[in-house]
């Protein structure tokens, strides 16, 4: 109001014959009229533009980018001022791997290690790996900080662990990682055309579990004598897949069976109540174990029995004390049955030898050997199937081959006339719960045969109705 008052006393001083009488009144409320809504304009439009620019300030801070500006720094890989780029990996990992010659030590000081920490990082690896079985080929991670020291070892153990050692300050600790898989079953079953290797090799069988397959039913069966044309094999076992997909191991061996001329022997694992290792048993609950195996050898011939016969090198005849198995130099020998090495050095014409005791009453002796298994010396204890040395043909000898002895109370005898003591046979509970676990392996084996058969069938049916639309189509034309 002082605003307008002001605003006529001015008009008035200008104009003072206007606001005179009439003209004058009705001058003055025209030009009051004016005033006030200049007055009420400008009050408008000043509050107005007051609210809006407290309401900016207000909000400034909270309010996001728009959207057209988020979008453009996206576009252009414009960085804000408030998010700080990402940091660099203050860790360098090297693959390592052990060759010809080396140690773990001279391995991570050529990488980069100081002598010290790589032997502090050493002393925390082998408190879960023993060193003495690290072989040619062997690849870890060894991992180094921003100043170049060493800082860790990632070393996979086995399928299932991993070994990850860490600096804490100027010490090393490791601790032994367990490594997630998939556990899956594999059934596969043939006919045996030549032999069971290849044959069971042609239908897709991992040579590890030919090899188990083999070991298993060599208390059983002589397979140098015994397979034949048209015998048949079926195998259950198990596999297991890493995680990520990239890894495959071959399990135990479930069940196993070998139909030679139409008589089928059959094998399930199992644990004994009171045993510390699995074990295979017949249907019966008889263990397929036995003291001696059959032969200690696969794949090979036999080509001299036990008995009198013409010595080939000395050309007169003499007593042949054992068995003589040819077969390509190289091929593994393995040990009959568990029991501490005797001997393992040359010996006369028997060139490189081996003799195992396997108890008061057995012994076993391998002559003619190219070379020895790995860690196989006199003091050695060897368990059943373990591999003892190769074919050679050293000594005495005019070919190639391993000379297999059995000896009786430190008598020689022969090998294939031999009662060998059988292992034990489940009994009570035992017996019972073998009895359940074989029976539930059968109901598997027949889930997956029967869904072979339906997906077979399925195709066929497919295959068939895909002929029959063809001839129809034919028969009319194609209408």
């Amino acid at each position: 109001m002082q605003k307008r008052e002001s605003v006529i006393q001015r008009l008035k001083n200008i104009y003072p014959d206007y606001f005179r009488g009439r003209k004058r009144r009705r001058f003055l409320m025209g030009v009051a009229l004016f005033a006030g809504g200049v007055i009420l304009g400008s009050f408008i439009n000043g509050s107005l533009t007051d609210f809006s620019a407290s309401d900016a300030q207000k909000t400034e801070s909270h309010q996001p980018l728009p959207v057209e500006e988020e979008y453009l720094d996206h576009v252009n890989n414009t960085p804000s001022d408030e998010i700080a780029p990402p940091e660099e990996s203050l860790f360098d990992f090297k693959e390592v791997s052990i060759k010809r010659g080396q140690g773990m030590m001279d391995v991570l000081v050529k990488s980069g290690a100081d002598r010290q920490d790589a032997h502090k990082a050493i002393k925390a690896l082998s408190k879960h790996f023993n060193m003495k079985k690290l072989q040619i080929g062997q690849t870890l991670q060894a991992v180094y900080d921003s100043q170049g020291r060493l800082s860790g070892l990632d070393m996979q153990k086995n399928f299932d662990h991993m070994i990850r050692v860490r600096r804490t300050e100027d010490a090393f600790g490791a601790t032994l990682e367990d490594l997630p898989s998939l556990k899956l079953t594999r059934h596969v079953q043939g006919v045996i055309e030549d032999s069971l290797f290849l044959s069971a090799y042609r239908e897709g069988l991992p040579n590890r579990v030919i090899v188990d397959m083999i070991r298993i039913f060599s208390f059983d069966v002589d397979f140098q004598r015994e397979i034949r044309k048209g015998d048949q094999f079926e195998i259950f076992y198990e596999r297991k897949i890493s995680e990520d997909g990239r890894r495959v191991e071959e399990g135990n061996i479930l069940f196993a069976r070998l139909t030679l001329r139409g008589k089928p022997i059959s094998l399930y694992r199992y644990k004994p109540a009171k045993a510390h290792f699995a074990d295979y048993f017949h249907e019966n609950g008889q263990s397929a174990k036995k003291a001696l195996m059959r032969t200690p050898i696969e794949g090979a011939r036999l080509s001299s029995y036990y008995g009198k016969r013409k010595h080939p090198v000395l050309g007169y005849t003499r007593m042949h004390k054992g068995l003589d198995f040819g077969a390509p130099t190289g091929t593994p020998i393995m040990a009959a049955g568990d029991g501490i090495v005797e001997r393992a050095s040359r010996f006369g014409a028997y060139g490189n030898y081996v003799r195992i005791r396997h108890n008061g009453t057995y012994k076993t002796a391998y002559a003619h050997l190219s070379k020895y298994g790995r860690g196989i010396k006199a003091g050695k204890r060897v368990k059943q199937g373990q591999i003892i040395g190769y074919v050679g043909a050293t000594g005495r000898v005019t070919a190639r081959h391993l000379h297999y002895e059995v000896l009786v109370n430190g008598k020689q005898v022969n090998p294939l006339r031999l009662k060998i003591p059988t292992g034990i046979t489940l009994k009570g509970k035992d017996k019972k719960k073998f009895l359940t676990l074989a029976g539930d392996v059968n109901n598997q084996i027949m889930a997956r045969k029967q869904n072979i058969l339906l997906t077979s069938n399925q195709k066929v049916a497919m295959n068939e109705a895909g002929e029959s639309d063809k001839n129809k189509s034919m028969l009319t034309g194609g209408f």
